[in-house]
């Protein structure tokens, strides 16, 4: 239940052995490669070694093309599976095989090859149907496009704004040449025109046209009328149907390639990494040269994999200018480790800071179960989270286990209380004309200041616990003073009070009680007034001391108010049950009953987790990590086998 310790690793082998090193330190998975900057930055090793290029780039295509060819399997051949599907396991061997990973990137490249054909046929339909658009308007013209007229006679097609009148517009240009103008259809934008115009006068037929915005129809190179034409492209739409048909049906036949496609991805997910990893090892020819970082307790198996190699390499205590560098990886107990979902999502600690899972585990499951306390609602989280970790076998249990431990707290604060879905059992049992009331500890209804006290105290605990922790760290890292001023002297101070109050109002105690309680008391002012200001000088040694005092007072006891908030849930959750219980058994029907208040419990479950896990987050990384934490930690990032859809069966060498 800590911070795992590690070493740094500097290796020297033969470049021939390369490929096999790397292979061998993928299937251990316990060294992470890091960049070998400071060998870089001696110009002596810098002219001797130098990086080698790498096949990052096309492990990075081949994995845009396998993405690619599964979005277009989701979108023309989807598969049907379950919400919780377990995921399929493939051996070591098999998972490495670049034969199995060649033919997957094979039938990616049929599969994209017929979507890019598709995507070819959309766009020639789109352009089939634009033609058919700008001929739509044309049909009524029976004479062929590329006709152009007889020997004596033009045929002009062209098109005039909607606004212009016909009537008008067909007036002047017959009588200003020998010519007739016939309108064979309109839009909302342009009229449709066909002119024939004997052609001794058919400039000034277009010089009485343009008056009125004519402009020639854009029709091409085209040849019969306008609708032979659409019928031809009617002809090349319902081929282009068929053809995508084809190519549909093509793809749907590739539709069995999920898994294997599947496989892939995470194969060339390891190559790419593999590739990278590549990008770190510097090279002389001969040899080559890696850094990293090693699980201390890992050194065995790293000893065994490189039994085989011919190579030279060191193991080294990180020095403590390197921590901020050095990768950080929590190990904890099977009842710990789900708390690992909280601290990565705040961040990480630092290489030697404190480890705060085996600390906040206790603390953050006992509050959720406080703010929910309801048996139904644990056995509700206790058996959705056995459901999903039994079915999909997650490879990241983490989060599902917080779960099933907050679900277990729930269901023991819920038996104190006697909640079960609210009041549902003593309102169902009313139904029936049964008087019962579940047996309990305390009532969220009817023993609300107790609780708002309890949580109160529970919140000193933790806080407590935080002081008690820095303490300790502190201590360790040869920083006593600041322990003793920044937490040490409260504690005496908070000592001194229960001290002198307890000596003062119970008459019980011998007097001494509360001069002991008083020294104390002034004691600990001393030791506030000496830490607060000891960094200051001059008039800054008032302020700093005002500010200790008052910051120190009111910041101590607003953060343990702020439990209040447990006390708070309980309580709504409890109020929000018992309304839909109460709102079911106002109709006096059992069936009726039970469906509204289960519907009602439902949305209250819902409302319930959201709020007891946002707020339980609030408190642990706001009033309990602010007292010792030191996040900033790198996560551990070993070259490994990491996959997405598929689990490995570990093999030996």
């Amino acid at each position: 239940m800590s911070i795992v310790k590690m070493k740094r690793i500097r290796l020297i082998a033969l470049a021939k052995d390369k490929d096999a090193l790397l292979s061998s330190l993928l299937h251990v998975g316990c060294v992470e490669l890091k960049e070998p900057a400071e060998l870089l930055a001696d110009e002596a090793y810098a002219s001797l070694l130098h990086r080698e290029g790498s096949a990052a780039a096309q492990a990075k295509a081949q994995l845009t093309e396998l993405q690619h060819a599964l979005d277009v399997l989701r979108q023309y051949a989807p598969q049907k599976s379950g919400m919780f599907v377990p995921r399929a396991q493939v051996r070591e061997k098999d998972f490495l095989s670049g034969e199995a990973r060649r033919a997957a990137l094979a039938k990616a490249e049929r599969v994209n090859a017929r979507a890019k054909a598709i995507a070819a046929l959309s766009t020639r339909e789109t352009r089939v149907r634009s033609e058919q658009l700008a001929l739509q308007p044309w049909t009524a013209c029976d004479i062929p496009l590329e006709e152009k007229g007889t020997a004596s006679t033009a045929v002009l097609l062209g098109t005039v704004p909607n606004t212009v009148d016909f009537d008008a517009m067909a007036g002047a240009v017959e009588s200003a040449a020998d010519a007739g103008v016939r309108l064979l259809s309109q839009d909302r934008e342009q009229q449709y025109l066909e002119v024939l115009v004997h052609k001794a006068s058919q400039q000034a037929a277009l010089e009485a046209l343009r008056t009125y915005g004519f402009s020639f129809a854009q029709l091409k190179d085209l040849t019969g009328t306008a609708a032979e034409n659409i019928r031809t492209l009617d002809g090349e739409l319902r081929q282009i149907e068929k053809d995508r048909a084809a190519e549909v049906e093509a793809i749907k036949a590739l539709g069995g390639s999920w898994d294997e496609l599947r496989l892939c991805v995470d194969q060339v997910t390891q190559v790419l990494d593999t590739e990278n990893a590549k990008e770190r090892l510097l090279t002389g020819g001969a040899v080559l040269y890696l850094e990293g970082w090693l699980e201390a307790s890992a050194e065995p198996e790293l000893k065994k994999a490189l039994a085989g190699f011919d190579c030279a390499w060191e193991l080294l205590e990180p020095k403590p200018e390197e921590y901020p560098q050095v990768p950080v990886k929590l190990k904890n107990n099977i009842f710990t480790r789900c708390m690992n979902t909280v601290t990565e999502m705040y961040s990480l600690p630092a290489y030697d800071g404190v480890d705060p899972n085996p600390l906040m585990a206790p603390f953050f499951i006992v509050f959720f179960g406080v703010m929910m306390a309801d048996m139904g609602y644990g056995l509700l989280m206790i058996a959705g989270t056995q459901f999903v970790l039994r079915k999909t076998k997650p490879k990241n249990p983490n989060f599902m286990e917080l779960f099933f431990w907050c679900g277990v707290s729930t269901f023991i604060v819920g038996a104190l209380t006697g909640g079960f879905f609210g009041d549902f059992i003593p309102q169902l049992l009313g139904l029936m004309g049964i008087t019962f009331t579940m047996p309990a500890l305390f009532s969220p209804m009817n023993d609300t200041l107790a609780i708002m006290v309890g949580s109160v105290a529970l919140g000193f605990v933790q806080i407590l616990t935080g002081m008690a922790v820095s303490v300790c760290h502190k201590t360790k890292k040869g920083c006593f003073l600041d322990a003793l001023f920044d937490e040490i002297t409260w504690w005496i101070i908070l000592a001194g009070l229960v001290v002198w109050l307890c000596g003062s109002m119970l008459a019980v105690l011998p007097p001494v009680f509360g001069t002991v309680g008083l020294g104390m008391l002034i004691a600990g002012g001393l030791m506030l007034a000496l830490g607060g200001t000891r960094k200051a000088k001059g008039f800054g040694k008032l302020t700093s001391l005002v500010g200790i005092v008052y910051n120190g007072v009111t910041g101590f006891f607003s953060d343990a108010l702020s439990y209040v908030r447990i006390m708070a849930l309980m309580l709504s959750g409890s109020v929000i049950a018992s309304v839909f219980n109460t709102l079911g058994a106002t109709t006096g029907i059992v069936p009726v009953f039970i469906v509204i208040s289960l519907l009602g419990n439902l949305l209250n479950f819902a409302l319930c987790v959201l709020g007891a896990y946002v707020h339980d987050l609030r408190l642990q990384c706001l009033e309990f990590f602010g007292r010792f934490y030191e996040e900033g930690g790198k996560p551990y990032q070993p070259l490994s086998v990491n996959t997405k859809y598929v689990d490995i069966i570990k093999e030996e060498n």
